[in-house]
């Protein structure tokens, strides 16, 4: 403001000191540069103002900041089908074999001895009701029935005990086979190696077969567990 009394007081000081013939041609002059100086002087406070406007308007709206996604290099992924390994593992295929043959052996032992044990129980039920047994003979029998009792007790844990050792070999095997797969993913250096099963509960719907190494894991863990069948 102070800027534009200034301009405005030297324009009226030249008017009054040009009143002579050339009043008019030197009035037209100056009022020209006065306009054309007031024009600059607005469009330059203007000019400030807005970009102050539009830097506000423009920080008030700004949006977060989103970093960009960390590039990742192409996946390698394979995959064991569990179905190949259970039917040809040899692991698995001599452990299925001697805990059937061990559950069966077990099973048919139980039943024959807890039929007779049946048996013997009714039988001895009849002969004390019909008092064909004296005191003595009563407890005698009572106490090798209860001893037979005792012995089918032992056959269940003893299953539970072989379901346990399968579990616990089952256990390591699985160990074993994680161990391999670390050991063969050192030149292989997937980044994921899937199970995958034929199975309804299986997560994988589908598997590509040129993603599928099961024949190698398959071929290496048969040759380690031959070695270590060998020694023992």
């Amino acid at each position: 403001m102070k800027t534009k009394a200034l301009l405005i007081y030297i324009c009226s000081l030249l008017i009054t000191k040009t009143m002579n013939k050339n009043f008019s041609l030197l009035l037209n002059v100056v009022l020209i540069i006065a306009v054309a100086v007031l024009y600059y002087l607005h469009f330059s406070t203007c000019k400030q103002t807005c970009e102050s406007t539009v830097q506000h308007d423009s920080t008030a709206v700004t949006k977060p900041i989103v970093l960009s996604p960390k590039e990742i290099k192409a996946s390698k992924i394979v995959y064991v089908n569990l179905d190949v390994l259970n039917e040809k593992y040899e692991y698995i295929k001599d452990l299925s074999k001697s805990a059937k043959a061990e559950q069966q052996a077990l099973e048919a032992t139980y039943q024959t001895k807890a039929k007779k044990l049946q048996e013997d129980y009714s039988m001895f039920q009849q002969k004390a009701q019909q008092g064909l047994l004296s005191e003595n003979q009563a407890n005698t029998e009572q106490e090798a029935l209860m001893k037979r009792k005792d012995e089918l007790d032992q056959l269940e844990a003893k299953s539970q005990a072989m379901m346990e050792k399968i579990q616990e070999k089952t256990d390591e095997m699985n160990s074993n086979m994680k161990e391999y797969i670390k050991e063969y993913n050192k030149q292989g250096n997937y980044n994921y190696v899937f199970a995958f099963s034929e199975g309804p509960l299986s997560p994988l719907l589908l598997a590509n077969d040129s993603l599928d190494i099961t024949n190698d894991i398959l071929e290496g863990l048969n040759a380690q567990y031959k070695a270590k069948k060998g020694k023992k």
